[in-house]
C-alpha cells in the first residue's frame, strides 16, 4: 500500500515537472495579428455578400414595382388596417399575427398624404442629426 502511495506521490510531482520542461516558441505578434485582421475581414466580406443576394432576390419579386402600401393604421400591437395598391386597383385589408383579410375593393382611389415621418431612413437620421448640431 505504501509502495502505491508513493507512487501516485512521485507521478504527481514529476507530471507537471515534465510539462513544463516541453518549450513552446513564443508567439509572433505579427502572424497572429494578420490572421486575426484576414478572419475578420473574411467574416464582413462574408456579411456584405449574403445582405446583397439577399437585397437582390427580395426585389426581384416585386420587380416592375406595381404593388405598393398607400397608408396603415396601427389598431393593436400587432393589428393593422392598410390600403394596399395593386396596379391602378386599391384594395383595404386587415392584417393580424395570423392572417391577412380583403375588407373592401375601393372605387374610389385615395390618395397618401406625407407625413413629417414618411421618408427613407436615411432621411430621417439626417435630419435628427442637423437637429442635434444645432
Amino acid at each position: 500500500m505504501q509502495q502505491v502511495l508513493a507512487f501516485i506521490i512521485a507521478a504527481g510531482i514529476s507530471l507537471p515537472a515534465l510539462a513544463e520542461q516541453e518549450t513552446t516558441t513564443p508567439p509572433n505578434s505579427q502572424v497572429e495579428l494578420l490572421s486575426w485582421v484576414m478572419s475578420l475581414a473574411l467574416v464582413l466580406v462574408t456579411i456584405f455578400v449574403c445582405a446583397w443576394v439577399l437585397k437582390k432576390t427580395r426585389l426581384s419579386q416585386f420587380a416592375g414595382g406595381q404593388s405598393k402600401v398607400v397608408t396603415n393604421l396601427a389598431l393593436g400591437t400587432r393589428e393593422r388596417v392598410m390600403v394596399v395598391e395593386i396596379g391602378e386597383q386599391q384594395y383595404l385589408i386587415g392584417v393580424t399575427a395570423q392572417s391577412i383579410n380583403l375588407l373592401d375593393k375601393l372605387d374610389k382611389p385615395i390618395v397618401a398624404k406625407p407625413n413629417k415621418m414618411s421618408g427613407s431612413f436615411t432621411k430621417q437620421l439626417q435630419g435628427l442629426l442637423v437637429k442635434n448640431e444645432k
